[in-house]
Protein backbone atom coordinates (compact mmCIF):
# COMPACT_ATOMS: atom_id res chain seq x y z
CA UNK A 1 0.00 0.00 0.00
CA UNK A 2 1.42 3.19 -0.62
CA UNK A 3 1.74 6.24 1.41
CA UNK A 4 0.27 9.20 0.42
CA UNK A 5 3.02 11.76 1.09
CA UNK A 6 2.90 15.96 1.15
CA UNK A 7 5.03 18.07 -1.08
CA UNK A 8 3.64 20.92 0.81
CA UNK A 9 5.21 21.62 4.68
CA UNK A 10 2.44 20.63 7.29
CA UNK A 11 1.01 23.00 9.99
CA UNK A 12 3.43 22.01 12.80
CA UNK A 13 6.73 22.92 10.66
CA UNK A 14 5.44 25.99 9.60
CA UNK A 15 3.47 27.16 12.58
CA UNK A 16 6.49 27.03 15.27
CA UNK A 17 5.75 28.16 19.02
CA UNK A 18 7.42 31.72 18.42
CA UNK A 19 4.68 32.19 15.24
CA UNK A 20 2.21 30.95 17.32
CA UNK A 21 3.04 33.16 20.21
CA UNK A 22 3.22 36.42 17.16
CA UNK A 23 -0.17 35.76 16.31
CA UNK A 24 -1.68 35.14 19.82
CA UNK A 25 0.45 38.75 20.50
CA UNK A 26 -1.90 40.28 16.94
CA UNK A 27 -4.96 38.91 18.78
CA UNK A 28 -4.35 40.44 21.84
CA UNK A 29 -3.44 43.71 20.18
CA UNK A 30 -6.45 44.10 17.73
CA UNK A 31 -8.56 43.05 20.33
CA UNK A 32 -7.73 46.12 22.08
CA UNK A 33 -9.51 48.29 19.55
CA UNK A 34 -12.62 45.92 19.66
CA UNK A 35 -14.89 44.32 22.23
CA UNK A 36 -15.58 41.45 19.63
CA UNK A 37 -13.36 37.77 20.89
CA UNK A 38 -11.21 36.11 18.03
CA UNK A 39 -9.40 33.26 18.00
CA UNK A 40 -7.48 31.14 15.08
CA UNK A 41 -8.11 27.82 15.01
CA UNK A 42 -5.68 26.16 12.68
CA UNK A 43 -6.21 22.77 11.14
CA UNK A 44 -3.68 20.47 9.03
CA UNK A 45 -6.99 18.15 7.94
CA UNK A 46 -10.60 17.26 8.15
CA UNK A 47 -11.74 14.68 10.56
CA UNK A 48 -12.78 11.45 9.11
CA UNK A 49 -16.62 12.50 9.75
CA UNK A 50 -16.27 15.82 8.39
CA UNK A 51 -15.85 14.17 5.03
CA UNK A 52 -18.91 15.62 3.16
CA UNK A 53 -19.43 18.87 5.26
CA UNK A 54 -18.98 22.42 4.37
CA UNK A 55 -16.51 24.33 5.17
CA UNK A 56 -18.64 26.49 7.12
CA UNK A 57 -20.41 23.52 9.10
CA UNK A 58 -16.60 22.36 10.12
CA UNK A 59 -15.77 26.29 11.44
CA UNK A 60 -19.20 26.07 13.22
CA UNK A 61 -18.35 22.84 14.99
CA UNK A 62 -14.86 24.08 16.01
CA UNK A 63 -16.73 27.07 17.13
CA UNK A 64 -18.67 25.31 19.38
CA UNK A 65 -15.87 22.88 20.13
CA UNK A 66 -13.74 26.23 21.68
CA UNK A 67 -16.81 26.89 23.59
CA UNK A 68 -16.77 30.38 21.82
CA UNK A 69 -20.63 30.78 21.76
CA UNK A 70 -19.87 31.41 25.90
CA UNK A 71 -19.30 35.32 25.71
CA UNK A 72 -21.16 37.83 27.33
CA UNK A 73 -22.37 39.40 24.41
CA UNK A 74 -22.45 36.18 21.81
CA UNK A 75 -19.36 38.24 20.05
CA UNK A 76 -16.86 35.49 19.31
CA UNK A 77 -15.48 35.55 16.27
CA UNK A 78 -13.27 32.70 14.50
CA UNK A 79 -10.94 32.39 12.06
CA UNK A 80 -10.63 29.00 10.98
CA UNK A 81 -8.14 27.79 8.26
CA UNK A 82 -8.14 23.95 6.88
CA UNK A 83 -4.88 24.07 5.85
CA UNK A 84 -4.32 21.44 3.29
CA UNK A 85 -7.01 22.27 1.35
CA UNK A 86 -6.28 25.90 1.74
CA UNK A 87 -10.03 27.01 2.77
CA UNK A 88 -10.87 29.50 5.39
CA UNK A 89 -13.70 30.12 7.07
CA UNK A 90 -14.44 33.43 9.38
CA UNK A 91 -17.35 32.53 11.79
CA UNK A 92 -19.12 35.23 13.62
CA UNK A 93 -21.02 34.51 16.85
CA UNK A 94 -25.40 35.98 16.58
CA UNK A 95 -23.99 38.82 18.42
CA UNK A 96 -21.13 39.54 15.38
CA UNK A 97 -24.02 38.98 12.29
CA UNK A 98 -26.51 41.03 13.60
CA UNK A 99 -23.99 44.45 12.91
CA UNK A 100 -21.76 42.93 10.88
CA UNK A 101 -22.71 40.88 6.75
CA UNK A 102 -21.74 37.34 6.55
CA UNK A 103 -20.33 38.62 3.39
CA UNK A 104 -18.22 41.19 4.79
CA UNK A 105 -15.66 37.97 5.47
CA UNK A 106 -14.76 37.08 2.49
CA UNK A 107 -12.51 40.19 1.79
CA UNK A 108 -10.89 38.38 5.22
CA UNK A 109 -10.60 34.95 2.84
CA UNK A 110 -9.32 36.60 -0.04
CA UNK A 111 -6.67 38.05 2.13
CA UNK A 112 -5.61 34.86 3.38
CA UNK A 113 -6.11 33.31 -0.08
CA UNK A 114 -3.51 35.71 -1.88
CA UNK A 115 -0.95 35.20 1.02
CA UNK A 116 -1.36 31.72 1.57
CA UNK A 117 -0.97 31.19 -2.27
CA UNK A 118 2.74 32.70 -1.93
CA UNK A 119 3.37 30.45 1.07
CA UNK A 120 2.84 34.02 3.56
CA UNK A 121 1.21 31.83 5.97
CA UNK A 122 2.13 33.77 9.16
CA UNK A 123 1.93 37.56 7.85
CA UNK A 124 -1.36 36.54 5.53
CA UNK A 125 -2.99 35.45 9.50
CA UNK A 126 -1.64 38.78 10.87
CA UNK A 127 -3.17 40.21 7.99
CA UNK A 128 -6.45 38.74 8.39
CA UNK A 129 -6.56 39.36 12.15
CA UNK A 130 -6.23 43.08 10.90
CA UNK A 131 -8.93 42.88 8.38
CA UNK A 132 -11.41 41.18 11.02
CA UNK A 133 -10.53 44.20 13.19
CA UNK A 134 -11.27 47.19 10.83
CA UNK A 135 -14.55 45.20 9.65
CA UNK A 136 -15.64 45.21 13.34
CA UNK A 137 -14.03 47.86 15.46
CA UNK A 138 -16.67 50.36 14.79
CA UNK A 139 -19.86 48.15 15.53
CA UNK A 140 -17.99 46.38 18.45
CA UNK A 141 -16.26 49.47 20.27
CA UNK A 142 -13.76 48.39 23.24
CA UNK A 143 -15.20 47.81 26.58
CA UNK A 144 -12.40 47.65 28.74
CA UNK A 145 -12.97 44.82 30.08
CA UNK A 146 -10.93 41.37 30.18
CA UNK A 147 -10.96 39.00 27.16
CA UNK A 148 -12.79 36.07 28.15
CA UNK A 149 -11.28 33.85 25.55
CA UNK A 150 -7.39 32.50 25.26
CA UNK A 151 -5.82 34.44 22.57
CA UNK A 152 -3.65 31.23 21.72
CA UNK A 153 -3.93 29.82 18.96
CA UNK A 154 -5.55 25.86 18.51
CA UNK A 155 -3.44 23.58 16.12
CA UNK A 156 -4.76 20.32 15.47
Amino acid sequence: MATHTHPHKQVKDIFTKSVLDKIAATIAHVETGTSAAIRVCIREERDHDEAGLSIEDIAKREFIKLEMEKTTGRNGILLFILFEERKFYVYGDEGIHTRVHPETWTDVATTLGEHFKHAHYEGGIHDALRKISSHVHTSFAPTGSISELSNEVVVR
